[in-house]
């Protein structure tokens, strides 16, 4: 599905009464405003950037320091609630934030090579429960307000459980057998299952417990390369299970039915340009919607519909929200009803001619697939201090809550500490009629 005009829909879905944003200022190093929405051109109002206050998450600017943003985070007035997160980044590893909502709930998920960290949090910030579990456990959406855990139970098998966000109480859904030495890799929600995709096997974890090995579906040379590859998304359709992994350079799709049977299969060497360690994708249409550094080295954003039918369309390069020349940053996508939305760093609005040394902002940005050059509508969510090529390594993570007009973005700063924010689009005005 292609959104083919920045039509007044979006601003419904995203807009809410500027009165109830949160008033905190960004500080931009000397005299001078930042635009909300710097699109070409005027492009709509901006916001004073007075001195970041006590209390509202940033440090005041240095004079003199050439126009560069405070070395911490501090949030625009698109943020409602700004809520400093219990990790710090390790100087070893590229951290795995993960964001989900359920209701007006938010859980923000740290992984490490050791456990899945689980942090529950309101709406309005305000704290809910933290937990541990096993560090292949997977952790997901589910309905009536609940999460969904997976993980191994006591026999050690595969267990589902819809979990309350103070994650105490909880109801055993669905479960499934599991290999003592294989660990989950990805998992997928489906309607009465979950699927699996563990270095071992495709495991659906429900009714039927259906399994396969992946040496028996993919043979034994592909089957060594998914175990050790970078999944970047699945998508569900009808009976169908679409699958994006790759290695350093090379993109693999497959289709599989809900038993974990083969239907169909594709790679291409050379896809990644510049590496596929930060690549993401969401599902999207009629399959998923990838973003990766763009083929040009630019310090683009390239995007990519993925169809069940193993279709690959390049959409193009979104130039507006550039990162450095060849650096690929991170995209945190959300699907809404009518549009997608994705947030990553970027070093607009100033122009890519720093290389290596302007900071690099958190920002939203409503996209048209049709024409993805330039945001429908850009929003201002944080600044992080970060600089250099690094921040091809920085975490960002997105989901939307269920009204679709309020996000939860996970980042890290420059100080190495990471933030969760809610925001709205409030403050990014609508772009000029056509």
């Amino acid at each position: 599905m292609l959104v083919g005009s920045r039509t007044a829909t979006v601003f419904m879905l995203l807009a809410v009464t500027a009165a109830g944003c949160s008033k905190r200022g960004l500080q931009a190093g000397g005299p001078g405003q930042i635009g909300i929405d710097a699109g070409p051109g005027d492009g709509g109002t901006t916001t004073d950037v007075g001195p970041v206050g006590p209390g509202d998450g940033g440090l005041a600017a240095i004079d003199g320091n050439g126009g560069l943003l405070p070395t911490d985070a501090g949030e625009s007035a698109c943020v409602t609630a700004a809520i400093p997160l219990p990790w710090m980044k390790p100087a070893s590893a590229i951290p795995r934030l993960d964001v989900l909502t359920a209701g007006d709930t938010v859980a923000v998920m740290n992984r490490t090579p050791d456990m899945l960290d689980v942090r529950t949090y309101g709406r309005d910030g305000a704290a809910i429960a933290g937990f541990q579990f096993a560090a292949d456990a997977q952790f997901l959406p589910y309905r009536d307000g609940r999460y969904l855990l997976v993980t191994r139970g006591v026999t050690g098998a595969f267990s589902a459980t819809a979990i309350d966000p103070d994650l105490v109480g909880g109801t055993r859904i669905y479960g499934a057998p599991s290999s003592a030495t294989e660990h989950v890799l990805a998992a997928l929600p489906l309607a009465d299952s979950t699927v699996l995709i563990t270095d071992e096997r495709f495991v659906n974890v429900g009714v039927t417990g259906a399994a396969a090995a992946w040496s028996d579906i993919l043979g034994a040379d592909e089957a060594g390369i998914l175990a050790r590859s970078n999944i970047y998304g699945m998508a569900a359709q009808a009976d169908r299970v679409l699958l994006a992994w790759g290695t350093y350079n090379t993109l693999y799709l497959a289709v599989f039915d809900t038993s974990g049977a083969l239907v169909g299969r594709a790679h291409y060497p050379d896809f990644f340009d510049l590496g596929s360690t930060m690549a993401s994708a969401i599902p999207w249409g009629t399959g998923l919607l990838l973003f990766d550094g763009n083929g040009s080295g630019a310090g683009g954003v390239r995007l990519t519909q993925i169809g069940f039918d193993l279709s690959r369309t390049t959409l193009g390069d979104n130039k507006q929200m550039r990162a450095f020349y060849r650096t690929t940053p991170r995209v945190a996508g959300v699907a809404l009803p009518a549009v997608p939305l994705a947030f990553w760093l970027t070093v607009f609005p100033q122009t890519d001619n720093s290389q290596g040394y302007t900071t690099h902002q958190l920002y939203g940005c409503v996209l048209d697939l049709a024409a993805p050059a330039s945001c429908v509508t850009t929003a201002l969510i944080a600044a992080t201090g970060l600089d250099g090529y690094g921040i091809a390594d920085e975490p960002v993570a997105a989901a939307a809550f269920s009204d679709g007009s309020t996000f939860a973005i996970a980042h890290t700063d420059v100080n190495g500490r990471s933030w969760l924010r809610v925001a709205n689009f409030s403050c990014a005005p609508p772009p000029p009629a056509p």
